[in-house]
């Protein structure tokens, strides 16, 4: 069955939580250290921090059979959107949640006349690989001092 991408509601809340739990440490773990993962996880997956952007409309989720399967935030920064979490249960990867959430993402940037950026670890090259499947391109950090690679998907180049 395909998953379906819907804006999240007050309900999702914990199903959204339980994605970053599965999620961070198999994703972070190996690279940044268990200490990483569990302050990653108190600080961007609390019940605050993950209530606080369902309730401003900047999470989606993908959905088979009713569960929760992945997760999208993304927040204004500018005149572009910022795709801050893009996180897929790891039983459920490789079958095209990640895409649909994008897509959504997408829909979001194109709502409002701006890009869509993103940003991602210097060594990952599989989360690279995807997000150039994607249609983004390199792009330059927003602000100075960051490790991370930011990639953009223009609006203007899909025209």
């Amino acid at each position: 069955m395909t998953p379906i991408v819907r804006p999240a509601t007050a309900d999702d809340l914990a199903a959204v939580r339980l994605i970053g739990i599965l999620s961070w440490p198999p994703t972070y773990g190996p690279t940044r250290g268990a200490g990483y993962v569990v302050a990653g996880l108190d600080r961007y997956w609390s019940d605050e921090a993950i209530g606080t952007a369902i309730r401003e409309e900047r999470v989606d989720v993908a959905c088979r059979d009713d569960t929760v399967i992945g997760m999208s935030e993304v927040d204004r920064m500018g005149n572009d959107l910022v795709l801050w979490k893009l996180y897929v249960a790891p039983d459920q990867q490789h079958r095209g949640v990640g895409r649909r959430l994008v897509d959504a993402g997408k829909e979001r940037a194109r709502a409002i006349g701006g890009d869509l950026v993103t940003e991602y670890d210097i060594g990952n090259a599989t989360v690279r690989g995807f997000y150039l499947r994607q249609g983004f391109r390199d792009d330059v950090a927003p602000w100075p001092g960051t490790d991370a690679v930011w990639m953009r998907w223009a609006l203007s180049r899909q025209r």
